[in-house]
C-alpha cells in the first residue's frame, strides 16, 4: 500500500485528512507548522491509536511522550486538534508546551518512524524549512534553496519514493469564508487578506519547490478531489466535515461582507 506526503499551504484541509486516516485505521505524522520542530505519530493499535510526541529540549536532546487514545468518537472533536497534547499545562489546558522545546537536528533520530508513516503532513520541515508555514521569509528561503537546518542525509530518495500529493482550492470564495471567519484569524480585514495572499502565493509556489528537488507529485484538489481514490481510503468523512471545527460560531454578517470585499479585489489565476 502506498504511504503519501500531503504538501499544503495554511487552511489546506490537514486536520480533515488526519482523521481520514485515523477512520480508516492508518497511521500519521504531522509534523509543526512553525517553530519549534516537533511531530505527533499515530498508530493503529486495536481499536486504539498509539500517539507518540517527538521534540527536541532546551538541551537539545530528542525526547517523546507516548499516549494511547480511542479515536472513535474523536474524529470531528476540535479539542483533539494538531495541536493536543494529553498533558496538561499550568493553565490547565491540553496542548503542545512547545515554549519548552528547540529546534534542533537530533529530531532526526526519530527520522525512520516518521517516514514509515502512511501518512505525513506538513513535511517542508523534513526539506530543512523550518518556520511559519507559507509565511514570506519559508518562500525566499525555498526560492534561494537554502534551508535553515540541515535535513536528514536520506530525505530525497525517501520522499521520491512515496505518493507525494500536493492540495489547492477551486473555491476562492470558500476559502476567504474559512479565512475571514476562522476563530483565530488576524484581527483586522487588511491583515486576514494579506494572510490568505500570501496562503495564495504559496499555493501556487509549492509544486516548484517539488520539482527543484526532483520529487513527483500530482495535484489534489480540495472542493473536488476523491479522497477514496486519491488516498486509497475505504471509508471517508464528509469534506465539510472538519469546518465546524475551525470556524468561529459567532460568524456575522461584518464576516460575508468581508468575503465580498475580498473577492472583488482578488485577482486570481487558476492553477492548472
Amino acid at each position: 500500500m502506498a504511504k503519501y506526503t500531503y504538501f499544503s499551504s495554511v487552511k489546506s484541509g490537514k486536520y480533515l485528512i488526519r482523521n481520514q486516516f485515523w477512520l480508516n485505521r492508518r497511521s500519521t505524522c504531522y509534523i509543526s507548522q512553525s517553530n519549534p520542530l516537533w511531530c505527533v505519530l499515530s498508530k493503529p493499535m486495536g481499536v486504539l491509536d498509539k500517539l507518540e510526541w517527538w521534540w527536541c529540549d532546551k538541551d537539545n536532546q530528542l525526547q517523546s511522550h507516548s499516549h494511547f487514545l480511542d479515536t472513535r468518537d474523536k474524529l470531528t472533536n476540535p479539542h483533539y486538534y494538531e495541536m493536543w497534547f494529553p498533558i496538561k499545562n499550568d493553565k490547565g489546558k491540553e496542548i503542545i508546551p512547545r515554549r519548552k522545546w528547540v529546534t534542533h537536528e537530533n529530531f532526526w533520530g526519530n527520522f525512520d518512524n516518521i517516514m514509515n508513516c502512511d501518512l505525513i503532513c506538513c513535511p517542508f520541515n523534513l526539506l530543512g524549512y523550518v518556520g511559519g508555514l507559507g509565511s514570506d521569509k519559508m518562500m525566499r528561503d525555498m526560492q534561494d534553496m537554502s534551508p535553515n537546518i540541515q535535513p536528514h542525509p536520506d530525505i530525497l530518495p525517501q520522499l521520491r519514493k512515496r505518493k507525494n500529493i500536493v492540495v489547492y482550492k477551486e473555491n476562492i470564495e470558500h476559502l476567504a469564508f474559512t479565512t475571514f471567519g476562522s476563530w483565530d484569524r488576524p484581527p483586522s480585514y487588511e491583515e486576514t487578506a494579506n494572510l490568505l495572499n500570501m496562503n495564495l502565493r504559496f499555493q501556487k509556489m509549492i509544486p516548484q519547490v517539488l520539482e527543484s528537488y526532483d520529487i513527483p507529485y500530482e495535484m489534489f484538489s480540495l472542493d473536488s478531489g476523491d479522497y477514496k481514490k486519491t488516498f486509497d481510503l475505504a471509508h471517508e468523512l464528509p469534506r465539510d466535515s472538519s469546518d465546524k471545527d475551525t470556524l468561529n460560531t459567532n460568524i456575522g454578517e461584518e464576516v460575508n461582507q468581508e468575503v465580498k470585499k475580498y473577492l472583488k479585489s482578488y485577482q486570481y489565476e487558476r492553477l492548472e
